[in-house]
């Protein structure tokens, strides 16, 4: 499988603008997922034109609602409603979903697909291949401090401290090593405004030099990687 990062950011906060600018500097791609409305240091509609003449803008429902939680209409009309949204500002189609917090269901997953998404992304941590169902998309690494993944036990067993696995940065560049020896998808994904709060632009800037110019890496957009699989005729 050829090696392929991809990056995505959720929520649509003012400081997505910074993260586009370190993505810009690197030569890496990104998937920007925004709702129409959110509580707290939101994009304005001129800021969402600017990322999506550099990047993918992506939906993430009207309100940032969760699913799970709403009537099927409701959920239907905040799915629906966003990629009419968002389509309408940009002038373009919008093929890439996100579920608010990551939650779903089979009933939420049939409204989007429905909705005319080609692929939806959540927040479990998998491997880096795609997934049998588009619609249940993993990724790699959140890019916030947390609990080591399953897939960085053998550097446990290489007596890594463990206070070090815990740091998201660290995290980061083992998985990316061992994603090159094995191929498929890197998928790191984050909040802007938990780089600003927690003061950690120094380390997505890290990450991101580490990932960045590697021969033989494709670099692409969330929506790319699964149009990108229909051009060439795979099934996903």
């Amino acid at each position: 499988m050829k090696q392929t990062v991809t990056t995505s950011w959720d929520d649509g906060s003012i400081f997505d603008l910074k993260v586009a600018e370190l993505l810009n500097k690197y030569g890496i791609k990104g998937t920007f997922y925004v709702p129409e409305s959110l509580f707290a240091h939101p994009l304005k509609r001129d800021d969402i034109l600017m990322l999506g003449k550099y990047f993918e803008i992506g939906c993430h429902t009207l309100t940032h609602v969760d699913l799970t939680k709403v009537s099927l209409s409701e959920a239907k009309r905040e799915i629906e409603g966003s990629k009419a949204y968002l389509e309408d500002l940009l002038g373009h189609n919008v093929p890439m979903f996100c579920y608010p917090s990551g939650r779903f269901n089979k009933d939420i997953k049939k409204v989007v697909r429905d909705s005319g998404f080609i692929a939806a992304r959540t927040i479990k941590r998998g491997g880096f291949n795609l997934p049998s169902d588009p619609y249940e998309w993993q990724v790699t690494l959140y890019a916030s401090p947390g609990l080591p993944t399953p897939t960085l036990i053998p550097w446990l067993k290489r007596r890594i401290a463990i206070s070090r696995l815990l740091d998201w940065e660290t995290q980061a560049k083992l998985l990316f090593d061992k994603f090159l020896k094995v191929g498929g998808i890197y998928h790191i994904w984050g909040h802007s405004l938990g780089f600003e709060i927690n003061l950690h632009w120094d380390k997505l800037d890290r990450v991101l030099a580490y990932i960045s110019h590697r021969e033989g890496v494709h670099y692409m957009t969330n929506g790319e990687i699964f149009t990108g699989h229909h051009q060439e005729g795979e099934h996903v």
